[in-house]
């Protein structure tokens, strides 16, 4: 299930984010490491981006449990062109592999197309980073270029692949 944020989302989120995998998955761009310390100004701040109509994340809820497992995202909806820069998803590491990331992505690209009225949503992978291509390429997503060099991490600088996604490909979901 998808949803806006709530506070009650925020201890979750503070133990996926004391797991180094996730804080790497969500952290900058995405998330600066102040709202990693403390996600209740997280879970604020999207709301106030909701609201302005800048940006639509939401909450990934597992519904056996109720618990927060990850976030999707929708950055930068540019009403005028309609379109969407960046499709974000990051998943507690304990849900990887089971298709989960797929299926939020995908619910979230099928709600900018169909409800939102949205022609384009980009989104972009490190190339050292094949799972999360790999998610996008099962969307549909097209390799649409690189930007060399384009995130420096304690030194090792890595290229940004970047994707595009129109509605006529979004692929089923399952296939």
């Amino acid at each position: 299930m998808l949803r806006l944020p709530e506070l009650r989302d925020v201890p979750d989120l503070e133990r996926m984010f004391r797991n180094r995998l996730t804080a790497r998955a969500a952290g900058a761009p995405l998330h600066s490491s102040a709202e990693m310390k403390n996600p209740t100004e997280m879970v604020r701040r999207t709301r106030r981006e909701f609201r302005a109509d800048a940006h639509l994340s939401l909450s990934v809820i597992l519904n056996s449990t109720s618990a927060c497992i990850g976030r999707v995202g929708l950055r930068g909806l540019d009403w005028k062109w309609k379109k969407v820069e960046s499709l974000s998803y990051w998943l507690d590491p304990r849900y990887w592999n089971q298709g989960l990331t797929t299926e939020a992505s995908w619910i979230l690209c099928k709600l900018a197309f169909d409800r939102l009225d949205m022609r384009r949503i980009g989104s972009q992978a490190l190339d050292g980073n094949p799972a999360s291509q790999a998610v996008l390429r099962r969307l549909g997503f097209v390799e649409e270029g690189r930007e060399r060099e384009a995130v420096c991490v304690k030194g090792r600088c890595m290229d940004m692949v970047w994707f595009g996604l129109f509605a006529r490909e979004l692929r089923p979901l399952g296939d």
